[in-house]
């Protein structure tokens, strides 16, 4: 008995472990001494976990555009904060503000997102 509640601890600890290594900090990707301000359209959304993402098209001042991969919260958290799947659409236009990634990568972690409507979203805890 006792040799299998071992087994079962390990297990359990080696799983835990997998778990917990396989998520990145925000610091890895993101860089919060600055915000940035973006505009554009809706490519891709995805509302599921682990973190809410969309693709966001943004005008370049050359004329061409470039992909944005938005980064949320996981969708519980942004549940609770009133987004839902259908909030957001491939298509819409949106500005939205947040952190920006590392190096120049042409990430975004969302702080706030403003539909075309004048709804206002927002992704980070109140100060």
């Amino acid at each position: 008995m006792m040799t299998k509640l071992i087994y079962l601890f390990f297990l359990a600890g080696y799983l835990f472990i997998g778990t917990a290594q396989s998520h990145h900090s925000f610091t890895a990707e993101f860089t919060a001494e600055k915000i940035i301000k973006l505009n554009g359209n809706i490519q891709e959304v995805w509302f599921r976990n682990p973190h809410v993402r969309y693709l966001l098209s943004v005008e370049t001042s050359e004329e061409e555009s470039e992909t944005w991969d938005l980064r949320g919260s996981p969708v519980v958290w942004l549940a609770r904060k009133g987004w839902t799947k259908d909030l957001v659409a491939v298509g819409d236009k949106i500005i939205v503000e947040g952190y920006p990634g590392h190096n120049g990568r042409k990430m975004l972690s969302i702080i706030k997102m403003t539909l075309s409507d004048g709804t206002i979203l927002i992704d980070r805890a109140p100060e």
